[in-house]
């Protein structure tokens, strides 16, 4: 199956060029200035730049704490490039929220399976925010205070591991509870909170790009990141074993978009502009444009697809054959391509949400129309192709993939109805994520001069990045909107070849190279398109 075949546009070359982004993590010295100029030199117009409700102060919740200076040189380098910044909320488990770190001395064995610890200090210590950090993952205050008895504390779940006497264990006291039952009085402190931080963080990249007063204020924004790490913050039940109150946890994956996106409509002066994504979708397929705030702007995907070889790694459920009858047979090949979740080898495609048709899922509508009169799109954040996680060791070898990759991804996703594409990421590694070369990071923290001559510094990927946009702007009219549709009237090969060969009978054809052939066209003007086409190698 190939959904995305099942329609055909012509996108406005001015949505393509504005839309191609990259993740901004700068966070081991490099000079912003420096990396900004190369990636808006090949065609970055957007940077998705993380503030976490643990980097403001604990004391003071209208302002950064240490990584502010940071973050604003990195959004004023944004404002200098002209890349539209797209701000990150998140409350990663663990820094989640204004919190205290410190250590206790453990002054009697700990046997594994305890809940109960006696330290040297108490004194400081908060029932219900204070707590042991990092007994099972990266995670502040994940065995949580629930009872002080002398020097004796009483712990929310057992601790994994045996604690010899002396052991300094860290810890920490957190501002805010963990997500609580919706109404109740843990939940509305916490959401309170979240909406304060929402605000001081709008006010800072406002403040950083001298936007205050304008009808745009020049950012976008993003709830959360990913439900696949580090997001035990968002229930209660997480820090309690057993669990504290019987409750769907999953309930604030929407809740907190409501609560953010009213807070966002009690204040329209402060978010003038300001776009936001629904990031809870970025790896769960439920979400649904139909559902969204009146606010939110778009759905949110990170479409990280690994090497997959069938038939081991089918997903289990009904298969149809080519004459649409329930079959059990999975031809034999390797599958690894940028578009795959526009294909129909999962059920979760992109495509549900990102087309402009409404489909109907077990009675939710999908499709980035499916909102009547206030379309909701969809934006990736995330997503890029790791040679060291498809077993490429050879630098060179990695740098190619990942610019074929790139262009793929953009050409691709760009077209088929994502107004927003962040690649993560601009630092990473030559062997990983990264798309700026490791060599060229390394240059940016001890020179403050770009380089007169930048080609030994940019990868392969960043520049395939900046022929496409080069191509796709040359006689732009950027106030284009209405486009002519375009039409495949036909297409044949003389060659037959196939992605894989199915075993010859009609009900197992060949899947042939024409059949994937894309065709993906944008205008650039009146009189002017450019066109990506290419098939996929077999």
């Amino acid at each position: 199956m190939q959904p995305w075949r099942a329609c055909l546009e012509t996108v406005p070359a001015a949505q393509y060029l504005n839309a191609v982004g990259m993740g901004l993590n700068l966070e081991h010295g490099e000079d912003p200035y420096l990396v900004l100029q190369m990636l808006t030199k090949n065609g970055v117009r957007c940077g998705r730049i993380e503030i976490g409700w643990g980097n403001l102060g604990g004391e003071d919740e209208t302002k950064l704490a240490g990584t502010g200076e940071r973050l604003r040189a990195l959004i004023q380098a944004c404002k200098k490039w002209g890349v539209l910044p797209v701000i990150l909320l998140n409350a990663h488990q663990g820094v989640p929220c204004p919190v205290r770190f410190f250590d206790r001395a453990v002054t009697a064995d700990v046997a594994a399976g305890a809940t109960q610890v006696t330290l040297d200090d108490v004194h400081d210590l908060v029932l219900g925010h204070s707590g042991l950090s990092n007994l099972n993952d990266y995670w502040a205050a994940e065995a949580l205070v629930t009872n002080i008895e002398g020097n004796t504390v009483t712990l929310s779940k057992p601790v994994p591991k045996a604690v010899k006497a002396g052991t300094r264990v860290p810890m920490a006291t957190l501002k805010y509870r963990p997500f609580s039952p919706p109404g109740s009085d843990d939940y509305r402190e916490t959401v309170a909170g979240w909406q304060r931080y929402v605000a001081t963080v709008a006010a800072f990249v406002t403040e950083c790009l001298g936007t205050k007063g304008a009808a745009d204020r020049g950012f976008d924004m993003e709830i959360w990141n990913e439900l696949t790490f580090g997001s035990q913050f968002l229930c209660a039940n997480n820090y309690y074993k057993p669990e504290l109150e019987k409750y769907d946890g999953n309930s604030i994956w929407g809740n907190l978009v409501k609560e953010t996106a009213a807070y966002v409509d009690g204040h329209p002066g402060d978010f003038a502009g300001v776009r936001f994504g629904d990031g809870f979708s970025n790896t769960i397929p439920w979400t649904a444009s139909s559902q969204e705030p009146a606010r939110i702007t778009a759905l949110g995907k990170h479409p990280y697809a690994g090497r997959k070889t069938y038939p081991k790694d089918e997903y289990q459920g009904t298969n149809l054959n080519a004459l649409g009858k329930e079959d059990k047979y999975v031809p034999a090949y390797t599958a690894c391509f940028p578009e795959y979740f526009g294909t129909g080898l999962q059920t979760e495609t992109l495509l549900r949400d990102s087309a402009p048709l409404t489909t109907d899922i077990y009675k939710t509508l999908h499709g980035r129309n499916a909102r009547p009169g206030n379309p909701c799109t969809l934006w990736i954040t995330e997503v890029g192709y790791a040679p060291n996680e498809d077993g490429i060791p050879d630098r060179e070898l990695g740098l190619v993939l990942k610019a074929k990759t790139t262009a793929r991804y953009l050409a691709f996703l760009l077209n088929k109805g994502v107004d927003k594409l962040t690649l993560f990421s601009a630092a990473g590694g030559d062997l990983w994520l990264g798309q700026v070369l490791d060599s060229f990071l390394e240059y940016t923290r001890t020179n403050t001069a770009y380089p007169a001559d930048d080609a030994a510094y940019t990868s392969p990927s960043l520049r395939v990045m900046g022929r496409m946009s080069a191509k796709i702007s040359d006689g732009l009219d950027a106030t284009l909107q209405d486009t002519r549709a375009l039409t495949v009237e036909g297409l044949s090969d003389t060659h037959d070849h196939f992605q894989f060969a199915g075993d010859g009978t009609p009900e197992h054809p060949p899947l042939y190279d024409r059949e994937v052939f894309a065709f993906l066209p944008h205008q650039v003007n009146a009189r002017k398109f450019v066109v990506a086409y290419y098939t996929r190698e077999g």
